[in-house]
């Protein structure tokens, strides 16, 4: 093999580390922070008009002549889904680092294990050894739903995954299964950061420059 290529799959194998994996989730779980912060002064004001919404929505349907009642929210709805669909990124990176930190050999060159490739957080914490408390389950397959369709496209590929829910807005119930998500993520991540053999030196980057051949 020769030394390119040995670097090549060194540096695959080493991206697949627990450390590598907990980084991966701390910038992910920045991210969606990030866009809590920013979105969370629009969600009382959504959920007020939500409610009146609902509620002139029922007032119609069941009026005389009528079977159905649609009410605009007239309010901007918090774009939760996309800081949502970060954390279940997050929690995916984390889980496959308590998996690899277990099991070693599931890392492997030229090609990420099967094993590590699912965004299924249930079956990933389960392959893993991590408990998910009662609250937290429906939680991981909200987030679930959010990683491989509902968090990115307007549609699911098959309608069958579709109806089952047709609103990014509701999987965690407007914000309000936030705290119980963070508190997720900080058990997940100091059960990962338990696991590691030595703690970070440093969290900054570094450059790799080869010599060219002949110079």
């Amino acid at each position: 093999m020769s030394d390119l290529k040995q670097f090549a799959e060194g540096t695959f194998k080493a991206a697949q580390s627990p450390s590598a994996w907990l980084m991966s989730a701390e910038r992910l779980r920045d991210g969606a922070e990030a866009i809590f912060t920013h979105e969370q002064p629009y969600e009382l004001a959504y959920l007020r008009a939500h409610d009146v919404a609902t509620k002139e929505a029922v007032a119609m349907a069941y009026s005389e002549g009528k079977d159905a009642g649609i009410v605009e929210i007239k309010a901007r709805t918090p774009n939760y889904p996309a800081a949502q669909l970060l954390y279940a990124y997050a929690l995916e990176n984390l889980l496959k680092g308590i998996m690899v930190s277990n099991d070693p050999t599931l890392v492997s060159g030229g090609k990420l294990n099967p094993k590590l490739q699912t965004h299924d957080l249930v079956k990933l914490a389960k392959a893993a050894g991590f408990t998910l408390h009662a609250q937290e389950i429906p939680i991981a397959e909200a987030l679930a739903k959010l990683s491989v369709w509902a968090g990115r496209y307007p549609v699911a590929l098959f309608q069958n995954s579709f109806v089952t829910a047709p609103n990014a807005d509701a999987l965690l119930d407007y914000g309000s299964q936030h705290p119980t998500l963070r508190d997720l993520f900080d058990r997940c991540h100091a059960a990962l950061a338990s696991q590691l053999t030595k703690p970070f030196s440093t969290r900054f980057d570094s450059i790799v420059v080869f010599r060219q051949p002949g110079t």
